[in-house]
């Protein structure tokens, strides 16, 4: 098995621009009134949109499975918890060279990912058992993958590097530094 190191790198608006936004409160807001600020985020689905609550458990730095989403941005908001790596790969209508994916350590922010930006399907909690995102995606693409496990999805495209004798591992020692309280 061929084995390739991912370094995590520190996430910024530039930095993740490839893959989607990052969701802040961030540039002049869009809307609001006083006391109460609003910014939009360009959040899209083509069926009903499904809030859900992830959790991702603690386990190897190692992944196996990307996939990207045809019909919907996904999002992802960590509620609280250990920092978490996300790992993300640029559109293409082919799945991307392993080299080709980055890692991203989330602490605290949330990211909107673009439609179609290839993605590891888990995060990977920095420390203790799990991590717990708020997880914005829509109904046609989330019941595809669950309800019918095994039969290939035509909302999604997902692929296996391991399938392709690639273990892809993300690099725990080039974590950046975590924030101080």
């Amino acid at each position: 098995m061929r084995r390739i190191v991912l370094p995590v790198s520190p996430i910024s608006a530039e930095a993740f621009s490839p893959y989607g936004r990052i969701l802040s409160p961030a540039g002049p807001r869009d809307t609001g009134r006083e006391g109460y600020d609003i910014w939009i985020q360009p959040f899209a689905a083509e069926s009903r949109p499904r809030l859900q609550i992830v959790r991702y458990h603690a386990r190897p730095f190692v992944v196996a499975l990307i996939e990207r989403h045809l019909h919907v941005t996904e999002a992802r908001q960590p509620l609280g918890g250990p920092p978490a790596i996300i790992v993300v790969a640029e559109l293409s209508e082919i799945p991307p060279a392993p080299e080709a994916l980055r890692a991203f350590r989330l602490n605290g922010e949330g990211v909107l990912f673009h439609r179609g930006t290839w993605h590891a399907i888990d995060a990977y909690p920095e420390s203790g058992s799990h991590a717990d995102f708020l997880f914005l995606s829509e109904e046609a693409t989330v019941n595809e993958l669950f309800d019918h496990p095994g039969k290939a999805p035509t909302r999604t495209q997902v692929h296996d590097f391991r399938a392709d004798g690639i273990e892809l591992v993300i690099e725990a020692n080039s974590l950046p530094e975590k924030a101080n309280p």
